[in-house]
């Protein structure tokens, strides 16, 4: 019984401490992610060839994106994984298990290189405020402070136009910045930002 006990707090330790490790059901699955350039597209298997991002993932991957979210991070909208082409960058995540490639993608963002700005996601927290043409928010890993003025483009999942008062705590956003404060939280004033879906 002691043995056992000392098992599953082993097991329970590893899984607190090791943060790419994601439980599904009863399967553990450690995700890995890369950024490159699409080097071969073969019906919904795309080969990702780049440099890694985190630890298990591979300079040279493929991943199955039949069945994973797309994104395209020059507009921030979901598209279908057909858009992806050789010679487009690319950031894959992507869960690594003991079946051969293609490992199946938890997401892939397309025009992941763009030179536009400097692209991330914020979960907008229960810290908001909406002012007369603003709305201010303390994103929810506290890391930012997002201002966003009813001239910013802000744009719905399909591309549509919301104004600041429809932000909520809650939804995520891809955020579009040139520069970002030094301070603790970062002070962020997006060039756009576009709805997750």
């Amino acid at each position: 019984m002691k043995k056992r006990s000392a098992l599953i707090a082993g097991i329970a330790f590893i899984l607190a401490c090791t943060p790419y490790l994601t439980a599904y059901a009863s399967d553990v699955m450690y995700v890995g992610e890369t950024q490159g350039i699409i080097t071969r597209v073969n019906r919904d298997r795309v080969r990702i060839e780049g440099e890694v991002l985190t630890d298990g993932g591979f300079t040279i991957v493929d991943v199955n994106v039949k069945n994973a979210p797309v994104y395209d991070l020059i507009t921030g909208q979901r598209v279908s994984y057909t858009e992806a082409r050789r010679g487009m960058s690319a950031r894959a995540a992507y869960a690594v298990d003991t079946l051969p490639p293609p490992y199946p993608a938890v997401v892939l963002w397309l025009n992941a290189c763009h030179n536009d700005a400097a692209v991330f996601t914020a979960v907008v927290s229960e810290n908001i405020r909406w002012e007369a043409g603003h709305c201010v928010f303390l994103t929810a890993d506290g890391r930012y402070r997002v201002t966003l003025s009813s001239e910013t483009p802000v744009y719905g999942p399909r591309y549509e136009r919301m104004a600041v008062g429809e932000i909520m705590p809650g939804q995520e956003f891809f955020i579009w910045v040139d520069s970002i404060t030094a301070s603790c939280p970062a002070l962020v004033y997006p060039d756009k930002a576009v709805l997750v879906e």
